[in-house]
């Protein structure tokens, strides 16, 4: 059935300037300049959170909707009217112009349907009982506006650069790490990025409605201090100024592949384990890898399309590492707010939206995932193991000939890489920690400023008398 198009006229509303958006001209090179001269800039206690920066408050829909049980609620965040932040699917509508859109049926199902303030219906990660622990994250994209770190350092701060150093103070605090490096270039539809520790993920900022947007990758969730999911729920909840969480993974490993493969999952999809209507039209399917000719390389199976609002992917895991005869498959559910509002509660409880992302996941409610440090010391061990074999492969004649040439001594100093640093790319992640990685830029020395700018402490202004001075 079509998709019923309405025509919504909306009322260009003009909200007035702050006195210091106004006073910069909201570009970054006034702000810059501002910050040179001012020091840190001014309390923040006369200058109340933007209103160019956010957006209207939701609106309850009308009581006839109710009644007939249209949208049960309203919604409580507004991802409807962000700017696409990647090219994986993620909010690409805009607020300039918008249009219904159908939902297939394998993200209606069991769901409520909720309104942003925009008009757009969502609808709600569904959610069963879970009574173990039986996913951890492993993937989630956040952003929050920048006034919520004026609100953390409590003054009004002027440049770029004081915004990134109080988000890597804050960051810290919540997963062990900070922001370590600019990138020099920019990322995910934004102006500048930097790196989130030790290779832990990314911060992008500039140019997006004055907000930040904050990745966790993979290596990131599995070496953040123990208990950063509490700490980034409270953060979100108590603190952060309209928070969107737009992106976030849940994983399941099964070591030995007991109970888990891609064929049982493909066979789950033909038995219609992945729709949650009977009779519905299923979610696509791909298959990756060499299903004909097994090969020993890996298979992978994708349900659903990757710019949906939910992705599945089952792989092949040990054999992606690089064990030929591993058994270790794992299942990945990726969840997206393209049409989905992806509430903070899933950082307390993933598993119970891991068990309700599909009918067919609900024999998992009962099923513990491994510890996050046994994944990694199986990873690292599979790893190691075929890095020494592909290292004695391609350069084990080299080597035994060295070594009868100059001895093992001179051999080792003659082919090892004088960058101390150096590590190979598929070693790297193993020797990442949270503890690891150049210094935060909060905890680097200020930049030197030269003396003769130390005596302008205060902003220009005329007195009573109309002299000039000093307020």
């Amino acid at each position: 059935m079509r998709p019923v198009r309405k025509t919504l006229i909306k009322g260009s509303r003009k909200e007035p300037f702050s006195p210091y958006a106004e006073a910069s001209g909201c570009s970054t090179q006034a702000r810059s300049v501002k910050s040179q001269i001012y020091g840190v800039g001014k309390p923040a206690a006369a200058c109340a959170d933007r209103s160019v920066s956010a957006p209207a408050l939701p609106v309850r829909i009308g009581a006839e909707a109710e009644s007939v049980g249209l949208v049960p609620q309203i919604a409580h965040v507004s991802a409807a009217g962000c700017p696409p932040i990647n090219n994986m699917g993620e909010n690409l509508e805009s607020a300039e112009s918008e249009a219904w859109s159908s939902i297939c049926d394998e993200d209606l199902g069991e769901v409520e349907l909720v309104m942003t303030d925009s008009g757009k219906i969502k609808s709600v990660m569904v959610r069963r009982p879970s009574a173990a622990q039986t996913c951890v994250i492993d993937w989630i994209n956040f952003s929050v506006l920048e006034d919520t770190w004026f609100k953390t350092a409590r003054e009004q701060l002027i440049s770029d650069d004081q915004i990134i150093v109080e988000a890597s103070r804050q960051l810290e605090k919540i997963f062990g790490f900070g922001i370590t490096a600019n990138r020099g270039k920019g990322m995910n539809f934004y102006r500048d990025s930097w790196v989130l520790g030790d290779d832990m993920g990314f911060v992008c900022f500039g140019s997006q409605r004055s907000t930040m947007l904050i990745t966790l990758t993979g290596q990131g969730c599995l070496n953040a201090v123990a208990g950063w999911e509490k700490r980034l729920y409270d953060f979100l909840t108590k603190t952060a100024i309209r928070p969107t969480i737009s992106r976030i993974d849940l994983a399941h490993d099964d070591l030995t592949g007991a109970y888990l493969s891609v064929h049982w999952a493909y066979q789950q999809w033909l038995d219609g384990g992945f729709s949650f209507k009977k009779g519905g039209r299923p979610p696509e399917i791909q298959k990756h890898g060499n299903w004909d000719r097994y090969s020993g390389k890996g298979l992978t199976l994708a349900i659903g399309m990757r710019s949906s609002s939910k992705f599945a992917r089952f792989y092949e895991k040990g054999k992606k590492e690089g064990d030929k005869l591993s058994l270790w498959c794992r299942c990945e559910i990726e969840f997206k707010s393209t049409n989905t509002i992806i509430r903070p509660d899933v950082l307390l409880d993933p598993s119970s939206f891991f068990v309700g992302a599909y009918p067919c996941l609900a024999m998992f409610a009962t099923v513990e995932t491994p510890a996050r440090m046994e994944v990694k010391a199986r990873a690292q061990h599979i790893t190691v193991e075929d890095s020494i074999a592909v290292t004695k492969r391609q350069y084990g004649k080299y080597i035994r000939v060295f070594r009868a040439l100059f001895g093992d001594k001179e051999t080792l100093d003659l082919i090892t890489n004088e960058d101390e640093n150096a590590f190979p790319k598929r070693l790297k992640p193993f020797l990442s920690f949270a503890d690891t990685g150049p210094a935060p830029v909060h905890v680097e020395p200020p930049p030197y400023v030269p003396s003769f700018f130390h005596f302008i402490n205060t902003v220009p202004s005329f007195g009573l008398n109309g002299e000039h001075g000093f307020a």
